[in-house]
């Protein structure tokens, strides 16, 4: 039996693995899921694209954000991970993970200083 698995992800995956699109007409849950199945796997481009609807359907949910900002820092987007990291915050002023990833996103930037200002900013939840 050929596997049906994207290129690089485990076999054991391939049954949560189902096309994005499948899911129109999917709850935040099942985009959210699928997403991280697919973050977990490494394939962080269709994880992204599952986490960004499940934003769509909730816009008030940070965690498909925080994923967002993860998957964009993996696909090396720093910029985009950075204007996510901002949108966790002004929804969740003190959200670690958005502190964390907009630290992440600024040195990645280079910008050493503003980095280091937010990893301060973390406080265990």
């Amino acid at each position: 039996m050929k596997s049906t698995a994207p290129k690089g992800m485990p076999s054991a995956l391939e049954s949560k693995v189902v096309n994005p699109s499948s899911l129109q007409d999917g709850s935040f849950g099942q985009w959210y899921g699928e997403g991280e199945a697919l973050a977990n796997a490494g394939a962080y481009e269709r994880a992204l694209r599952c986490f960004q609807e499940a934003a769509i359907l909730a816009p008030d949910q940070v965690a498909a954000l925080v994923y967002q900002a993860v998957c964009l820092i993996h696909l090396e987007q720093p910029r985009q991970a950075l204007d996510v990291a901002e949108q966790i915050l002004a929804i969740a002023p003190d959200h670690p993970q958005g502190w964390l990833y907009q630290g992440v996103a600024q040195q990645r930037l280079g910008d050493y200083k503003k980095a280091y200002a937010s990893y301060a900013q973390v406080k265990p939840s």
